[in-house]
Order: structure tokens, then C-alpha cells, then sequence
């Protein structure tokens, strides 16, 4: 330490020090989250019917799984993907909620409790690694794509599907409480703009989190436990800078709203790549 800072009682923080403040801030909202997750009451007969009605969206995802192939679920929940990938090869799940798990429908599937962001595989184990409704949740993301990557073989598929919030001014309901201010919306803007503007100048992607979610202090609405906002060209980008080939990216349904100008200007913003798949739901297969 030297001689100014010790008379200043002040220390000016390392590049190691802020790392270590963020990893421990990642794993106290890991921490809380997989409490909420596991003491989570829910009508589970109506969960099961939610992923049924969401079974269009899933059975596009899971065409792209080759048959025959090996195939790990991360994050599986109820293990819901079980029923349109289960007849396309070997299904494995994993979910870092066991109040999921044991909730999951009878047969012979083969579930484990584990973290997505360090899954207990080895390397290319798996011929298609699928994530469905689950990257929004994660806390560390790049982790939780790089153990995608790692346990997919040279060749695999690599499936993404779930919301996206890729204009700069959309949020996910987990900040639903502080949207009722104006200025609060015009700050989020700004500064998830400024993010998005640095990473497409070549800057490091934000990967933006949420570090006190709604779900955890507020009545629960659907993704109000989401914690990553989900910006699908950081993904891709991330994806591609580890090699992959991206083969689809789709959105369900654009959001284009009712008023002509709002809809006029988000379809120029939709000629921009970084907004090219906003939309509802998105769809992203990469090849390995």
C-alpha cells in the first residue's frame, strides 16, 4: 500500500477486487433465487399445461434436434421437452431446482440436480444441448452458454429458445415495480443503449443482470424472476466468437404495438443487426 493511500485510508479498486465483488454478488443471487425456486408453490398441473401450450414453439425447437442423437436438456424444470425430444434419441435433464424435478411426469427419464452453469458432463458429450424458457434466468450467462458449448460435440447442435428483450427500452417483468416512472424508463434506456452502441463498436457485450428481480420481494408474475435481459446479437456474437454457425434465429411474434409511429420506428430499427430478431420468443440453433 502506499504512502498516500494509507494517510487517505482509501484504496483504489483492482481489476481482481472488482471481479471478486461481482462473483460474490452473482452467488448471493444465485443463492436466493435457488430458495425461491425451491420453495416455489405452484399449481403444477397448470404448469404442465402452460408448456403444453407452448408445445408449437418447443416442437421447432426440437426439429432441429438430428435423430438418433444424444441430447442434454439444461434447465429442463419439469422436464416439458421430454415429450417432443424424447422420441428423437437418448433425453437427458438437469435443473438446479430440485422442487422441479421431483415435480417432473412419471417414466424413465434420466434428470440430475445441477447447476447450468457448471454441468457435471464431460466434454462433447452430447450430440444436441437444448435450453428451453431458462437463459433469461441465469446469473452468469457467458458461464451458462460456455458449459453449453463445452458439452456439445464438434458438429452438435446447440438450441436456444425463450424471450428476448432486444430494443433497449424493453424490460422483462422482473423491474416491472420501477417502470411506473418515466424517468426511471428513460435512465434504463439510456444506459442499456450506450451498452448496446459500445459492444456494436466492437466493445465487450453488457450482458446486463438484474441484481433484486420482483419475484423475490414482490407476488409472483411470469418472468419476474428473470435476471439476465436476454439481447439475442450479444448471444449470437458470443456464439460465433467461439466458433459456432448460427443456422436459425426467429422471433414468434415482432411486437410491433398499435400506434403507426411506434411500429414504423421499431421496423427501422429491425433493418439494424442488433435488433434484426427482436421480437416475443426467440429461436437461435448454432452449430458447433
Amino acid at each position: 500500500m502506499t504512502k498516500d493511500r494509507q494517510s487517505t485510508g482509501t484504496s483504489t479498486p483492482t481489476k481482481e477486487s472488482v471481479g471478486f465483488a461481482r462473483s460474490a454478488r452473482s452467488t448471493r443471487l444465485r443463492s436466493r433465487l435457488q430458495e425461491y425456486w425451491d420453495a416455489f408453490e405452484v399449481d403444477w398441473e397448470t404448469t404442465t399445461q402452460k408448456g403444453t401450450a407452448e408445445s408449437s414453439a418447443r416442437l421447432r425447437a426440437a426439429s432441429f434436434v438430428p435423430e438418433g442423437s444424444r441430447i442434454l436438456d439444461v434447465a429442463c424444470g419439469l422436464g416439458t421437452n421430454s415429450v417432443c425430444l424424447g422420441p428423437r434419441g437418448e433425453y437427458f435433464g438437469t435443473d438446479i431446482a430440485l422442487n422441479f424435478l421431483r415435480h417432473a411426469p412419471g417414466g424413465n427419464l434420466r434428470l440430475a440436480c445441477s447447476d447450468g452453469e457448471a454441468l457435471p458432463f464431460a466434454a462433447e458429450t452430447f450430440d444436441a444441448v437444448i435450453s428451453t424458457y431458462a437463459l433469461e434466468h441465469c446469473v452468469e450467462p457467458v458461464r451458462f452458454l460456455r458449459e453449453m458449448h463445452r458439452v456439445a460435440r464438434r458438429g452438435g447442435r446447440i438450441i436456444l429458445l425463450g424471450p428476448a428483450w432486444d430494443f433497449p427500452f424493453w424490460y422483462p417483468n422482473a423491474l416491472l415495480s420501477k417502470s411506473g416512472s418515466f424517468l426511471w424508463r428513460a435512465g434504463y434506456a439510456a444506459r442499456r443503449a450506450a451498452g448496446q452502441l459500445r459492444a456494436m463498436l466492437g466493445g465487450a457485450s453488457p450482458f446486463m443482470i438484474i441484481d433484486e428481480p420482483d419475484a423475490l420481494t414482490r407476488p409472483f408474475v411470469y418472468d419476474s424472476d428473470a435476471v439476465y435481459v436476454v439481447w439475442t446479437y450479444e448471444v449470437i456474437r458470443l456464439m460465433k466468437e467461439w466458433g459456432c454457425r448460427l443456422i436459425v434465429a426467429e422471433a414468434d411474434t415482432p411486437l410491433l404495438g398499435e400506434n403507426v409511429l411506434v411500429r414504423f420506428g421499431k421496423r427501422l430499427l429491425m433493418k439494424l443487426p442488433p435488433y434484426r430478431f427482436a421480437g416475443s420468443t426467440v429461436l437461435m440453433v448454432f452449430e458447433k
